[in-house]
């Protein structure tokens, strides 16, 4: 088995899948928690300038996080089942990546405290719409599985990714998840996995 470590910075967002991944697989890594000024002495070292890192044996990288999540999903069988359901659950996760791009000025406001106007300004500038708009169809999507989770042979890597990002948005505005049962339902199901709540009951809470 490989050596892993995972590098990030002290809060979910884009390494929570990667970690989730990895408690619910029982596998042991380093789980690397980076402050800012850790990562700026850290960054030009890294792949591509940006977090999270998987460091595998100490001298492979792989450095975006989403090529990090399908290969640990890949590796440890949380991936599509055929072929045609790894494709429904990349087009899934494309989808849902588009809209959190679109919701990146908001994110790195709360990252980093950096954009124009107050936070709620840019809440309901960049992620108010975004949530309104992909989320629906998110929801059509997790109905259509016979599983309850998205793909219909049940729990794959993109159940934790949507999972996380819901949790996040019922953190942040707690009225707006309430507009999407199913979603809260799901990320329910999810964080109640027995593999996962050992991890869970010891990470500290973090709104993003």
């Amino acid at each position: 088995m490989p050596n892993l470590k995972l590098s990030y910075l002290n809060f979910r967002f884009l390494a929570e899948p990667a970690r989730l991944i990895l408690h619910y697989s029982g596998v042991n890594f380093e789980d690397e928690r980076l402050n800012f000024n850790t990562w700026d002495s850290v960054k030009q070292t890294s792949p591509f300038k940006t977090l999270p890192i998987l460091t595998i044996n100490g001298n492979q990288q792989i450095g975006q996080s989403m090529t990090i999540n399908r290969y640990l999903a890949k590796k440890y069988k949380l991936n599509g089942k055929t072929e045609m359901e790894d494709i429904h659950i990349n087009c899934i996760a494309e989808y849902f990546r588009e809209m959190m791009e679109k919701a990146r000025p908001f994110i790195r406001f709360m990252n980093r405290g950096i954009g124009e106007g107050t936070k709620e300004e840019i809440y309901q500038k960049y992620q108010v719409p975004n949530v309104k708009t992909y989320f629906p169809v998110i929801v059509q999507l997790l109905k259509q599985s016979k599983s309850g989770f998205f793909a219909d042979s049940g729990i794959t890597w993109i159940d934790f990714f949507i999972s996380e990002y819901v949790d996040s948005i019922q953190n942040l505005d707690p009225e707006l998840a309430k507009q999407f049962p199913e979603l809260l339902e799901h990320s329910l199901k999810v964080h109640s996995l027995p593999q996962l709540q050992n991890y869970l009951k010891s990470r500290k809470h973090t709104t993003w």
